[in-house]
């Protein structure tokens, strides 16, 4: 009996050794196997590929869908074809512009005439030809006349449709220099192969119908120029302006 309360004793001793030894022993790090990255890499390589070549293709479609920058510029002697007579309008004189003006107002293509119906009925019409790529439209009249001494008494767009069936807005401005007591109307438009506006973000979106093609017509910018205020005046702009957005409209498509 003592025997074997000796070897309980010594097997005690022996287990607790081991729980102490256990429990002084320092974690074990569990190690996991990582995934087989390097036998996926040459799929990574491909993936990239495909990548590359994918954002190559989408910048390929986004520049063939972008407008243009190559403008197709007309001869002088196409924009001077611009008829001496709107119906009951009649071209009486033409002045040459200089060469200094036209760089100032960032173009090489402009006619400036007076047309009549009588000595009391008259407006004077400038139309320029503007070429620059991209968006750019030339500066507004308002900062010519705001320069030059004219004071704008008020300013609307007016609704105007062509016998085609085009519509757009022109832009009335009442004229004053109360130095000289004088009074005018000036009417104006951008105009880009038929469609035409006076208002400077419907313009632009003019541009968008040439995404994707490889050149687009030159924008047209009408101004014109009576004596005088008063509905009376407004009137016999709107109906000069017509005409003429008519026959800009056809004419440009030669261009």
């Amino acid at each position: 009996m003592r025997q074997r309360a000796v070897e309980s004793g010594k097997v005690s001793a022996s287990s607790s050794n081991n729980r102490d030894s256990k429990e002084s022993d320092p974690p074990q790090a569990v190690t996991r196997s990582a995934p087989g990255w390097s036998a996926s890499f040459p799929l990574r390589l491909l993936i990239a590929a495909i990548g590359v070549l994918l954002i190559g293709l989408g910048a390929r479609w986004a520049a063939s869908q972008a407008v243009p920058n190559t403008v197709r510029i007309p001869d002088l002697e196409k924009l001077a074809v611009f008829p001496k007579q709107l119906g009951p309008w009649k071209c009486e004189d033409e002045e040459q512009i200089d060469p200094q003006v036209l760089r100032v107002l960032g173009t090489a293509l402009a006619i400036d005439r007076r047309y009549s119906q009588s000595a009391e009925r008259f407006v004077e019409m400038h139309a320029a030809v503007f070429t620059q790529s991209g968006f750019s439209l030339p500066h507004p009249p308002e900062l010519c006349y705001a320069g030059t001494g004219w004071n704008a008494r008020s300013t609307r767009d007016a609704r105007v449709i062509l016998s085609d069936g085009t519509t757009g807005t022109v832009r009335i401005i009442r004229l004053e220099k109360e130095r000289d007591n004088q009074r005018a109307t000036v009417l104006y438009c951008y105009q880009l192969a038929g469609p035409f506006s006076a208002d400077r973000d419907t313009v632009r979106t003019f541009f968008w119908k040439y995404r994707g093609q490889k050149s687009r017509p030159p924008l047209v910018k009408l101004m014109l120029h009576i004596p005088g205020g008063g509905e009376a005046v407004e009137d016999l702009a709107l109906d000069f302006a017509q005409r003429a957005l008519e026959k800009f409209a056809e004419m440009e498509k030669t261009w």
